[in-house]
C-alpha cells in the first residue's frame, strides 16, 4: 500500500466522525427549534384528581377552581360524593358562573342538581357567564340562547351530531361539535364558522376569550381566534387527554385515559401557557 493511499483512508474515519458530529448536532438544533416553536418555557404542574376504579370523564371545574364535577358510573360526582342517584346515564355537568349550581343532561332534558328539570333537549347546555341564560339544542335542530332562537342548523351528515356546546366568556359567541368540526356562531345569528380544521374530540374557551383548547387525538392543542396566529400545541403525552375544562385563573382539568382505554381518572394542569 502506497503512502498517499495510507493517508487517505487514515483521513476517512475522521471525516465520518465530522459528518455524523455535524448531522447530530443539526439534528439537535433542528429537535430544539421545533420545541421552541411549539411549546413555550413553562412550569406546568399535574395534579390527579381522582383514584377511582373504572373510567372517570367528562370533568367541568368550577369558575372559582374549588370544586370539580365529573362522570362516573353513570352519575355526577362532586370530590369523592355522587350528587345524583336516579337509574339513568348522566352526562356533562357544566357550573354556574358564580359556581354555587351544577346542570347536567339525562333522559333528553338538562337538569338542575339535585333533580330539577329546566328544559327537553338534544344534548348536554351549557350556561352563560352573565346571568343563568341556558343554551341548548331541542327538536328541530334549533339552537337557543336564553329566551331567542340563534338559528336553525343544517341536519348532520350521516354520523353527525351536535354536541359540546359552550358559551364564550363574553357570552357575544358559542361554540359546539358538529361530529368533530368545532363550530363558532355568534348568539346574534348569522352562518356558523369553522374554527380549525383539526378533528376535534372536545374543548373549552380560553378565560380571555382569546381562542379554545381543544383535545385532538389525545393530545391538547391551543387554537387562537386571532387572524394570523397558528394553533400551538400544548401536551405531548403518551396516555389521551380529553374533554378539557377550564376556571377563570386557567387550570385545565383533563379526562387522562389509559393506553388500553379500560380506565380514565382527571387531573389537572396548573401553568399552561397559550
Amino acid at each position: 500500500m502506497s503512502r498517499a493511499e495510507t493517508s487517505q483512508r487514515s483521513r476517512v474515519p475522521w471525516a465520518l466522525a465530522l459528518a455524523v458530529g455535524l448531522a447530530s448536532g443539526l439534528a439537535g438544533y433542528v429537535i430544539h427549534a421545533a420545541r421552541i416553536n411549539r411549546v413555550p418555557k413553562q412550569v406546568v404542574h399535574v395534579k390527579r384528581l381522582t383514584d377511582m376504579a373504572g373510567m372517570e370523564e367528562s370533568p367541568a371545574i368550577s369558575p372559582d377552581g374549588k370544586s370539580v364535577a365529573f362522570v362516573a358510573a353513570k352519575q355526577i360526582w362532586i370530590g369523592n360524593a355522587t350528587v345524583t342517584h336516579a337509574d339513568a346515564d348522566h352526562y356533562a355537568p357544566r357550573w354556574s358562573a358564580d359556581s354555587t349550581s351544577l346542570i347536567y343532561f339525562a333522559s333528553g332534558a338538562i337538569w338542575e342538581v339535585p333533580a330539577n328539570k329546566i328544559a327537553d333537549a338534544l344534548t348536554p347546555g351549557d350556561l352563560s357567564h352573565e346571568g343563568k341564560k341556558l343554551a341548548f339544542f331541542r327538536q328541530g335542530n334549533e339552537l337557543v340562547a336564553g329566551d331567542h332562537i340563534v338559528t336553525k342548523l343544517r341536519p348532520g351528515g350521516p354520523g353527525d351530531t351536535y354536541s359540546n356546546l359552550r358559551w364564550s366568556p363574553d357570552d357575544k359567541k358559542i361554540a359546539y361539535l358538529q361530529g368533530t368540526s368545532l363550530m363558532v356562531i355568534s348568539i346574534a345569528g348569522g352562518e356558523p364558522v369553522k374554527a380549525t380544521d383539526m378533528a376535534v374530540q372536545g374543548f373549552a374557551w380560553a378565560p380571555d376569550g382569546s381562542g379554545l383548547i381543544v383535545s385532538t387525538h389525545g393530545e391538547l392543542w391551543f387554537v387562537p381566534r386571532v387572524e394570523g396566529r397558528l394553533p400551538s400545541q400544548l401536551t405531548f403525552g403518551e396516555l389521551a387527554y380529553e374533554s378539557p375544562d377550564i376556571d377563570s385563573a386557567g387550570n385545565v382539568v383533563v379526562s387522562r385515559r389509559s393506553l388500553d382505554g379500560s380506565e380514565a381518572d382527571i387531573v389537572m394542569f396548573s401553568g399552561l401557557k397559550w
